[in-house]
């Protein structure tokens, strides 16, 4: 992806707060602990990015946020408001999240008109002629024709599918927005439309968006903040500038390192070594140590806590986040 990441912008108060929120759940092999006490905020206005390897807890996460599977521990918050377990109409409403398969998440059966008009008349927020010119406001909102509401899913093209999944969860008019690979599945063309939309959906609504995707292009040109995770846990967070221009944490590095770019990267690679560990069988002390190419025998020991590292802002989860030996590898 070519374009420039956008500017930063002011953000508002918190919309969103995770307070230690673990999620664990049980399977023949053990206790497998998929979330474990992960502390997040998110602001008015702000979007950020969840990145980190395949099975490290990020959607998880986002199924905890959304209500659709409860925390064990912890506490999720919406405007200062604890979210119970039971979750009312209107906190369904307040957080929307759009899934990474935009086909298989709208009902093939449904045109377009009869999806949005059953979300509006179930949330009570329009019917009839109200319903109708609520639909056209929603497909003129994601650059669609109003043409596309008499359709079925099966006509439309991956990205349309995905301004259709977009424009279903604005339907209901949330707060925050949680998007899980929202291009994974679409041509790179395609790709940085979709990240326009999203952005520009932010500056029109005011809404809030937790984005989670492997495509660390896609979260340096949209995200404000970024958090990484491994293994159920956040090893690092920071402004868009200081994760990828300064990196804290070897794992973050090792991401940076390993994505394409067009001009190799000068300076020092970290390559990691191994797998990833079981989720069920956790290592001790830092659950990086085994992988990490500058883990000394207290990493072996004693778990580091997410702190901040000095010359930065960036919180880290490193015994030696404030050794400055990192190299900008965004580009």
């Amino acid at each position: 992806m070519n374009a420039e990441p956008h500017a930063a912008r002011p953000v508002g108060p918190d919309v969103l707060e995770i307070e230690n929120v673990t999620v664990t759940f049980h399977t023949h092999g053990g206790r497998l602990v998929a979330v474990d006490s992960v502390s997040l905020s998110l602001s008015e206005g702000e979007t950020l990015g969840l990145v980190g390897e395949s099975g490290c807890g990020k959607t998880t996460l986002a199924r905890c946020v959304t209500g659709l599977i409860p925390p064990d521990r912890g506490l999720i918050r919406l405007d200062g408001t604890e979210l119970s377990r039971r979750r009312t109409k209107r906190d369904h409403r307040a957080v929307q999240m759009v899934f990474q398969d935009p086909y298989s998440s709208l009902n093939p059966r449904l045109t377009v008109r009869s999806v949005l008009t059953e979300l509006l008349s179930v949330h009570g927020l329009a019917r009839g002629r109200d319903a109708e010119s609520r639909c056209r406001e929603l497909m003129a909102l994601v650059g669609l024709r109003p043409n596309a509401l008499d359709g079925h899913p099966v006509a439309f093209s991956g990205g349309q599918r995905q301004r259709l999944a977009i424009a279903r969860a604005l339907a209901v008019e949330p707060r925050v927005l949680i998007v899980d690979e929202p291009t994974s599945s679409l041509d790179v063309s395609v790709q940085a439309t979709i990240l326009a939309l999203f952005d520009d959906l932010r500056s029109r609504l005011g809404i809030s968006i937790l984005m989670i995707s492997h495509n660390l292009a896609a979260v340096r040109f949209l995200c404000d903040r970024i958090a990484v995770m491994y293994l159920g846990q956040v090893v690092e967070l920071g402004s868009r500038t200081e994760v990828f221009t300064d990196p804290r944490h070897p794992y973050t590095e090792a991401l940076l390192a390993a994505a394409p770019r067009i001009r190799p990267a000068g300076g020092e690679t970290v390559r990691l070594r191994g797998e990833p560990p079981s989720p069920t069988d956790r290592p001790s002390g830092c659950a990086f140590h085994p992988r990490c190419p500058r883990a000394e025998e207290v990493c072996a020991v004693d778990p580091p806590a997410l702190a901040p590292a000095r010359g930065t802002a960036a919180l880290a989860a490193c015994h030696f986040r404030d050794e400055q030996r990192y190299v900008d590898r965004s580009r």
